[in-house]
């Protein structure tokens, strides 16, 4: 029952996010989402207990920014006009990063404040995203499901797809369980980058001047955040030496 609540947290993430696009530009909405990451970070804050230090608060932020240049594509004309409703939009996308930073931090509290294995947590989460989606496919598709078959177009390519993806699920949820959720989207940033070079690669993709900036934003967000905090402990404890020294004088 613990692992259904970010299942079903996550189902209404997806929801909104893809209602926050149908009603905002492309522009606007990228910007906007990656609002998740500080959310996450607060979320971490006032869930967890933690503290973040000034800096790493800046390379949260900075990585945001970072975000939204890498993914950044200028807006095109487009023929096709369609209506928009940007408050409804705006109110979805809130909804949206709400629900990202509350899931991931809620599936966090869960992995670490039990014993219960990393594979059954994620096995519990899982076949409770499943029993979700499977009403909401059957609910939109399923005229379609019972007249082609549940998985009629799964070609090798899609079943690579999906191991691809459910491995890095397994991942993502190692990462949660030995660091935390604001190093999964630091994480999740990197690949990101990684991915558009691999496209480069592969597809002839143009590097831009504002993915360079991007690039370098992530990369210096990620050496911020791991920088070690400055222990000052010795540092007051010597100043407390001094002054009981200088009263006994």
């Amino acid at each position: 029952m613990k692992l259904s609540v970010p299942s079903l947290v996550y189902a209404v993430q997806n929801n909104m996010a893809f209602l926050a696009l149908s009603n905002l530009d492309a522009a606007v909405y990228q910007v906007t989402y990656q609002l998740k990451i500080p959310c996450t970070a607060l979320c971490t804050v006032l869930m967890l207990n933690r503290t973040l230090s000034k800096l790493q608060w800046i390379s949260v932020f900075m990585l945001c920014g970072g975000v939204t240049l890498v993914q950044w594509k200028p807006a095109q004309a487009t023929k096709v006009m369609v209506e928009q409703n940007p408050l409804l939009g705006f109110g979805a996308i809130a909804i949206a990063v709400l629900c990202s930073g509350f899931a991931g931090v809620y599936f966090e509290k869960v992995l670490k404040s039990s014993d219960t294995s990393l594979w059954v947590r994620n096995i519990q989460m899982y076949l409770s995203g499943i029993v979700v989606t499977l009403v909401g496919v059957y609910l939109s598709d399923g005229a379609e499901i019972k007249e082609k078959g549940f998985f009629y177009g799964y070609t090798y390519y899609v079943w690579f797809v999906i191991f691809l993806a459910s491995v890095g699920g397994l991942y993502t949820s190692v990462v949660v369980k030995y660091t935390d959720n604001i190093m999964k989207g630091f994480s999740a940033a990197a690949a990101i980058v990684l991915s558009t070079i691999a496209s480069v690669m592969l597809f002839g993709l143009q590097i831009t001047l504002t993915f360079a900036l991007g690039t370098l934003l992530v990369c210096v967000s990620i050496y911020f955040y791991g920088l070690p905090r400055q222990d000052t402990t010795s540092i007051q404890q010597g100043e407390t030496a001094s002054k009981e020294r200088a009263s006994g004088v």
